[in-house]
């Protein structure tokens, strides 16, 4: 039975990662999102079963991957969703802390809130993790990059750069 879970949990991985494909700068359209965003030259974007969003995610870098991604989309005010991002990593990444939370705005206009934190992976690794809430008419884009701490400062440029990049992608309501 264990054998059968080992290889059941293999063959999830190995089918998850088939999709995982390195691409030049490029935008890249997140196909349940309506939006689209330029991601890193040479990053890899991932698919996964069951998960709505593609994965961007860069090489190993100081025991991790650094990646983008979709935590989700929602109806509401960056004010109302501040919390509940906060609220959701509090109670599922212990420790979690806020290090800075500043406006950000992207290329085209849109605006939003950059929360800027610390926590450890499951390895007990310190990592960095930057969420960008974009306001988007009426809903809230929640994007969160995720590196190592101890490379936070190489990294935190090219997320901004990608967030920077975020269009929507929406057919304007008529």
């Amino acid at each position: 039975m264990k054998r059968k879970l080992l290889i059941l949990i293999a063959v999830i991985v190995f089918t998850g990662c088939s999709d995982r494909k390195s691409l030049p700068a490029s935008r890249l359209q997140q196909p349940s999102g309506e939006f689209s965003f330029v991601t890193p030259d040479g990053w890899f974007r991932t698919k996964l079963a069951g998960i709505d969003f593609i994965i961007v995610s860069g090489e190993p870098d100081y025991g991790t991957e650094p990646n983008f991604f979709v935590d989700f989309v929602a109806s509401g005010s960056i004010s109302d969703l501040t919390q509940k991002v906060i609220s959701k990593y509090q109670n599922n990444q212990r420790p979690f802390n806020v290090v800075l939370q500043s406006p950000f705005v992207t290329d085209s206009g849109m605006s939003g809130t950059k929360i800027t934190s610390e926590r450890e992976s499951n390895k007990a690794l310190p990592l960095a993790s930057f969420h960008y809430l974009i306001q988007d008419a009426e809903r809230v884009i929640v994007i969160t990059a995720s590196c190592a701490e101890a490379v936070k400062e190489k990294y935190e440029p090219i997320f901004d750069e990608a967030m920077k990049s975020l269009e929507s992608d929406r057919k304007s309501q008529q």
